[in-house]
C-alpha cells in the first residue's frame, strides 16, 4: 500500500494492517522534522509533491521491496502539507517473515523514496527565515 496524504499519520492503525499470520516481524521506520540544523531553528518542514508521479514512483519501490524473500507486505505513506516537529511525515512499514530482511528493505526503501520520489520540502526557521 503506498499513499499520499495532509492528514497525521496514524501510525497504530498502519501497523495493524501489517500484521500477518505468517509474518514474524513488523518493522517501521517514523520520519519526522529535526528542530536543529546548522542553518538555524527548524519549527516546521513543509513537504509538496508532484502526487501522480510521487505514487508511480513509491509503487515501483513497494514492487521491489515485495519481490525481496521474506517480505510479507509494505506500507508507504507520506505526509504533505506543513508538518510541525513531533508529527510524522514518513511512515515506513514492512512485515516479513524475519527481522533481518524486514530491516534492510524498510532502510532500502526510505533510501529509494529520498533519491527518487518527486516530494520536495521546505524548511521553516524561527524568526520567519525560510530554506
Amino acid at each position: 500500500m503506498v499513499k499520499i496524504q495532509e492528514e497525521k499519520i496514524n501510525v497504530l492503525h498502519y501497523i495493524e494492517l501489517l500484521k500477518r499470520n505468517d509474518a514474524g516481524s513488523v518493522i517501521a521506520f517514523l520520519g519526522e522534522p529535526r528542530r536543529s540544523s546548522k542553518d538555524g531553528k527548524v519549527i516546521s518542514i513543509k513537504y509538496t509533491a508532484y502526487k501522480s508521479m510521487a505514487i508511480k514512483e513509491m509503487k515501483k519501490i513497494e514492487k521491489e521491496a515485495l519481490s525481496t524473500n521474506g517480505i510479507k507486505d509494505v506500507v508507504i505513506v507520506h505526509r504533505i502539507g506543513n508538518i510541525p516537529l513531533k508529527e510524522f511525515s514518513l511512515f515506513v512499514g514492512i512485515s516479513s517473515a524475519h527481522r533481518k530482511e524486514g530491516f534492510e528493505v524498510c532502510n532500502m526503501v526510505v533510501d529509494k523514496i529520498k533519491e527518487g520520489v518527486p516530494i520536495w520540502k521546505e524548511i521553516k526557521y524561527e524568526g520567519s527565515r525560510n530554506s
